[in-house]
């Protein structure tokens, strides 16, 4: 059964109470800004989940960050002089290789993800040329090892 005329009256009763408020309907600017909050707000929950299973997976390997600080901040995120100490030695061709590698797989991944192919796939080729990248770089390193040996 409609209840259109009950609802009817039960409005017009409430109005004449004075029980009704105002609904501000927002413009496609208040909407937009809306949008881009929630989209904010879900991107930071994104970021955090990301950080607690990085952090989670360190724990389950056995890894420990460096004493920096608060965990996330510049100073923790920077490992600068462990770095510096891990590359103690590395020949300058192999930091660049490293390097052009880092740039390309970043890029390659954000163009994949940009066209909307499935995630588990881009993982998948960015994983397969990354193989590629450490096949090349553990060949230059097998070749300078002799070299630095000698000197």
């Amino acid at each position: 059964m409609k209840t259109d005329r009950r609802d009817a009256a039960k409005l017009a009763r409430c109005h004449r109470a004075g029980d009704l408020t105002a609904v501000w309907v927002p413009d496609a600017g208040a909407e937009a800004l809306r949008d881009l909050v929630r989209t904010r707000q879900a991107a930071k929950q994104d970021q955090l989940r990301a950080r607690h299973r990085l952090s989670k997976f360190l724990l389950r390997t056995g890894r420990r960050p460096p004493l920096a600080g608060k965990a996330w901040t510049l100073p923790y995120m920077a490992i600068g002089p462990v770095l510096r100490t891990r590359q103690e030695g590395v020949p300058e061709e192999i930091k660049e290789m490293a390097w052009k590698a880092q740039l390309r797989l970043h890029k390659r991944y954000a163009r994949l993800a940009a066209a909307g192919k499935d995630p588990r796939k881009i993982v998948t080729a960015v994983g397969r040329e990354l193989l590629g990248f450490i096949w090349a770089i553990g060949r230059r390193a097998e070749a300078a090892a002799p070299l630095a040996r000698a000197a």
